[in-house]
């Protein structure tokens, strides 16, 4: 969730003037505190925060040490304050006793850690309690938000007082943190996708304790701060993102108005062969009425058909994949196609009428079927189905009730339609609440991007394609278009976490997706914990200047060690 040169003297520099910090300066913090320093730590945190938001080794493992990926962690210990003060107190603290922290904000970063620290060793500063909105601007449009605020919270918050804005949400569902997800540079598929490109400002307790703003706040100018996003002089609240530089207790962002219509499209492609087609259209598309669309899904038959059908362990095994030929049965069943696309338009009534008449223009030589729904149509259409006997088990019901689902995703409404895919190969059952690293399942995240270009899409689906078969893993590829020129595809990497080989299996995939990918230039936009050493080169000026940056602000690499770092 987290988290922070001068110009061209410091970029243009020798590399010596950069260099990487030895081994040996780079190891200097203790990975692993010792007892004396983290007794130490712990009674003065517990002096400072009290004794119910202070947990030891045991407890803070049972706390925070599931994750989907079958990755064990060692975490000491786990601090919980509810303000930036106490962020402040917990952050010297363990600066006095030399204890690294690693920060989250509600823990739900599945896929991806989870909780887990990037290294052994780090106490969790767990930011769910900070779940204050600290302030809304109805007539700009602005909240701002604690680390612990989820999905689910600001849609009761605006629904409570009648107020038409979208929430920015995701696939992780209504329990997970917004202000997480935008550090992670995360996206949706509402008109404000970027949801980093959204924060307008921030605050952040750095390594010493002191307390960063946005730059125009400082100055005087704090209401307008949070209205203009880059500020004066460098822009640095960039490097909170993605980063370790310090712990991010609040943001501000700007939210979507809810247009006068929403209306979906769902094209159906007639064959594979019409992938590149595909590509080009959604790159017209998003050149022509990107003002009025949100981010565009292509998704394969096997992503789709994971959305519903259950995985169909009897016919198949546990360590193979579903046959070309059950797909196409399935497929036929569902009258799903090799490639679905999925998007939306947003705008008033009459702009999107004639929006739709160009995206069906653009759509229609490719498409096998092209449907439309409103939230109202698609909510009408499921009731209707579901109430019929004679269509309420069938096919056409169930495809109608995720349409609906799906709907109030792209209307900005939070909603758990994506998370049961954790659970599709998993053995594990979803509690009350979905919760997939409690419940047991595997998921590892391959988030590559891939080039806007037909041919380069080509490439890279074949990729995949290979590399998930070979290692007996189901390629489920989506591709979310990221602007005009550039999609990230997500690749679930799905298994049953109580199986050793699964875990194994499932490990050696991504790294050979990593590899196959990196080989073509199909490089993740967002890393796991376990593998963020990977994209980390000592011998690019681009992570020797963060390194450096790393030293003059955290010398002590206090917070989150590793963490896209050096």
């Amino acid at each position: 969730m987290m988290h922070a040169t001068e110009g061209t003297a410091v970029l243009n520099a020798p590399r010596a003037a950069i260099a990487p910090p030895s081994v040996e300066a780079r190891t200097a913090a203790p990975r692993h505190p010792g007892d004396e320093a983290l007794a130490g730590a712990l009674k003065a945190w517990r002096a400072a925060l009290g004794e119910d938001a202070v947990f030891a080794k045991q407890e803070a493992q049972a706390r925070h040490g599931a994750n989907t990926m079958g990755l064990k962690r060692e975490i000491p210990a786990a601090v919980v304050p509810k303000t930036a003060a106490e962020v402040a107190q917990v952050v010297r603290i363990a600066a006095r006793f030399r204890v690294p922290l690693y920060p989250i904000s509600t823990g739900r970063n599945w896929g991806y850690g989870s909780a887990n620290p990037v290294r052994d060793g780090g106490v969790i500063v767990d930011l769910s309690r900070m779940d204050r909105i600290v302030a809304l601007d109805e007539e700009l449009g602005l909240v701002t938000v604690q680390p612990g605020v989820t999905q689910g919270m600001l849609a009761e918050y605006l629904d409570a007082r009648g107020l038409d804005f979208m929430v920015p949400v995701t696939g992780a569902g209504p329990r997970a943190s917004l202000l997480g997800n935008a550090m992670e540079r995360g996206y949706g598929i509402t008109p404000h996708a970027d949801h980093f490109a959204a924060v307008n400002a921030l605050e952040a307790v750095l390594p010493d304790g002191s307390l960063y703003r946005s730059g125009l706040h400082d100055a005087g100018g704090e209401e307008v701060n949070g209205a203009f996003k880059w500020g004066v002089g460098p822009y640095m609240d960039g490097l909170f993102t993605q980063g370790n530089f310090g712990i991010v207790t609040q943001v501000t962002i700007a939210l979507a108005r809810r247009p006068e219509r929403v209306e979906a499209f769902f094209c159906s492609f007639k064959c594979d062969a019409d992938l590149e087609r595909g590509v080009e259209a959604v790159r017209l598309v998003l050149r022509e009425l990107g003002g009025l669309s949100g981010s565009i899904n292509l998704m394969n038959a096997r992503r789709m058909l994971s959305m519903v059908e259950a995985f169909p362990r009897e016919q198949v095994g546990d360590v193979e994949i579903i046959s070309d030929a059950l797909v196409e049965k399935l497929a036929a069943r569902h009258q799903i196609t090799a490639w679905t696309a999925a998007g939306a338009l947003y705008g008033p009534a009459p702009v999107v009428k004639a929006a739709k008449k160009r995206l069906k223009q653009i759509l229609k030589p490719l498409a096998k079927r092209i449907a439309f729904f409103t939230p109202k149509s698609a909510r009408l259409a499921s009731k209707i189905a579901s109430a019929l006997p004679v269509l309420k088990d069938s096919p056409i019901a169930h495809a109608l009730r995720r349409i609906d689902a799906a709907m109030q995703v792209m209307d900005g409404r939070p909603s758990e339609i994506a998370l049961p895919l954790s659970y599709w190969k998993s053995r594990a059952k979803p509690g009350a609440e979905m919760d997939p690293a409690r419940d047991g399942c595997g998921l590892l995240w391959y988030a590559p991007l891939v080039p806007m270009k037909a041919a380069r899409v080509r490439a890279y689906v074949e990729m995949v394609e290979r590399v998930c078969r070979a290692h007996g893993i189901e390629p489920l590829i989506t591709l979310t278009s990221l602007g005009e020129r550039c999609f990230d595809s997500t690749v679930p990497i799905l298994f049953d976490r109580a199986d050793p080989d699964e875990c194994a299996r499932a490990q050696a995939c991504f790294e050979a997706l990593f590899e196959a990918g990196r080989a073509q230039g199909f490089l993740p936009y967002r890393l796991s914990v376990s593998a963020m050493r990977k994209m980390v080169d000592p011998e690019s000026a681009f992570w020797r200047l963060g390194s450096a940056l790393k030293k003059a602000v955290d010398p002590e690499n206090l917070i989150a060690p590793g963490r896209y770092a050096l």
